[in-house]
């Protein structure tokens, strides 16, 4: 099921992010409430953690890959599930739910140097 180089993760992390600050108005999500503003963290916080990454498109390196595929998905798993958390999945809920399953998948697949951690997961 790990299929996923590090390498291209890293630029679909970027990706991801600047495409997630775009998606309130795509969606024509109402501004300044939760189910926007939860695009907006989530795009930064992803830029942010690869930026933090070590691996090949991280540029700080200080976050072993290992945990930031981990952050990944219980940010993903939050992503996904925010509509019920705070209570607006009755308006919108699944531009949510699919980008943070993008998340979880894309953690899921990526291969990664820890031979513990790949038998975890």
């Amino acid at each position: 099921m790990k299929f996923l180089e590090t390498k291209l993760h890293g630029y679909l992390d970027y990706s991801i992010g600047l495409l997630l600050l775009f998606m309130p108005s795509l969606f024509r999500l109402e501004a300044h409430t939760a189910q926007s503003l939860i695009f907006y963290i989530f795009g930064i916080f992803t830029i942010f953690l690869s930026l933090q990454t070590d691996y090949e498109a991280g540029i700080y390196k200080l976050l072993p890959m290992e945990a930031h595929i981990v952050i990944e998905i219980l940010s993903g798993l939050f992503f996904a599930l925010s509509p019920w958390i705070f209570g607006f999945a009755g308006k919108v809920f699944l531009p949510h739910l699919l980008f943070g399953s993008i998340a979880v998948f894309l953690a899921l697949a990526t291969k990664t140097q820890n031979s513990i951690f790949q038998r975890l997961f």
